[in-house]
């Protein structure tokens, strides 16, 4: 449990809450698709991130994406803005926390994957014939984004 939802639960106890998380569509030159994996999870998903009080959507995209691979972009392009009960996640303890979530393409990428010697994340270009097991909110983010080509 996050430090705010841990802060936040005294005032709203077990309910459910709305969480705004940026994720980033990451492809290489050969048009494979940047995934991670996070340690202790069997399953890939893309960079995301809850969205910090003042900061805009896009800065949110630009920072997991640096924070998660090192990587910067010329370009954050938004590509979709999803939300409903497709996007929900039950918690252990049986919170529900849905997500609006602002889907970019980061663009014009600068530097080479670099992650911190204490990293807990796994990161691979996959092609999309041959995507690994997905978490279910990637899974429904990438479908919407090729029906949405």
């Amino acid at each position: 449990m996050s430090v705010y939802h841990r802060d936040i639960r005294q005032y709203i106890g077990k309910r459910s809450v709305v969480r705004v998380k940026a994720a980033v569509l990451v492809l290489n030159d050969n048009g494979e698709i940047l995934l991670l994996k996070r340690q202790n999870k069997d399953e890939w998903g893309l960079p995301i991130g809850t969205l910090k009080p003042g900061e805009a959507l896009e800065d949110t995209a630009s920072r997991e994406l640096w924070e998660e691979s090192g990587l910067t972009a010329d370009d954050m392009r938004l590509l979709d803005l999803v939300s409903g009960p497709e996007y929900m996640k039950k918690q252990i303890g049986g919170d529900e926390v849905y997500y609006v979530i602002g889907v970019y393409e980061a663009t014009g990428l600068h530097s080479a994957i670099h992650l911190s010697p204490n990293t807990e994340v796994s990161l691979k270009y996959f092609d999309f014939q041959a995507l690994p097991a997905m978490d279910a909110i990637t899974v429904r983010l990438l479908d919407k984004i090729k029906k949405n080509s």
